[in-house]
């Protein structure tokens, strides 16, 4: 059933990480008042039974960026915040050849017995509410921090626990290879601007809770931020050049740093 779609792991005091299918890792963060559930996922899983299942609290929702493996379970909730730079993102749904494509070749395998095509990703929520970077989401004796990180997509959020001194990240600094060889992503010198800012609140955390990761190795060191940052210092001085890579959303070059790693476009600098 569409619940068991999900894998959960409790990664801190009222912090639960949830894997949808091997994709990417969604987060329900819970106050006192309200919980947070950061991103949700492809949608194919009833997201809302397991978020009730984990906390009572309302849960507020907001997506780190507007990438379809982070928005399409939007439809499942009535209202989604979203950075306004990606609320167009956020609202574009695909075309039935669109969603053909993505089931045969990207959602994860095997889909649920009770998966149904025809109502899976035709709709957003009732309400999609823009903010800006400084919103804070307050949950009660818990406070969550929106730090815009323009580069993956132009609206990339990360969302800055300071009680809990955790990072939660989306696809802005990961384990593996970030994508910035997209259309919409910004050039990798701004990526970096954004990344040296974010540095800056760097004293208020310790770990980072990343959109895409293995579920048992989480939380992550903050080390990884440094070594993204270096790594593409490198780049720009060119002192590193990456190798051809080819994926299904286009082509660029790769570069690793040992914990983490860029495919970028050498036009974009």
């Amino acid at each position: 059933m569409r619940s068991e779609w999900f894998k959960v792991r409790e990664v801190g005091n009222a912090t639960w990480a949830i894997d949808d299918r091997g994709s990417d890792v969604m987060y329900l963060v819970g106050g006192e008042e309200r919980c947070l559930l950061v991103d949700t996922g492809w949608g194919v899983g009833d997201l809302p039974a397991l978020a009730a299942s984990l906390s009572p609290l309302p849960p507020t929702v907001v997506n780190t960026h507007g990438h379809p493996d982070h928005t399409f379970g939007n439809g499942q909730f009535a209202q989604v915040y979203v950075h306004a730079a990606d609320e167009a993102a956020a609202r574009k749904l695909p075309p039935a050849e669109m969603r053909t494509w993505m089931v045969d070749n990207v959602l994860p395998k095997p889909l649920p017995a009770d998966f149904q095509f025809d109502t899976w990703a035709v709709a957003g929520p009732d309400s999609l509410e823009t903010i800006q970077d400084g919103h804070v989401f307050d949950l009660g004796g818990r406070a969550l921090e929106v730090i815009s990180v323009a580069g993956h997509t132009p609206g990339s959020i990360c969302l800055l626990d300071r009680q809990a001194r955790v990072l939660f990240t989306g696809d802005s600094v990961l384990p593996g290879a970030i994508w910035l060889h997209l259309g919409e992503s910004l050039p990798l010198s701004r990526f970096h601007e954004s990344l040296r800012r974010l540095q800056g609140s760097a004293d208020a955390f310790d770990t980072i809770l990343p959109g895409h990761a293995d579920l048992q190795a989480l939380p992550l060191s903050k080390t990884l931020l440094d070594d993204l940052i270096d790594g593409i210092g490198r780049i720009l001085a060119g002192e590193l050049v990456g190798r051809e890579e080819k994926t299904f959303a286009g082509d660029g070059l790769r570069c690793d740093f040992g914990s983490c790693g860029i495919v970028y476009r050498p036009d974009r600098l």
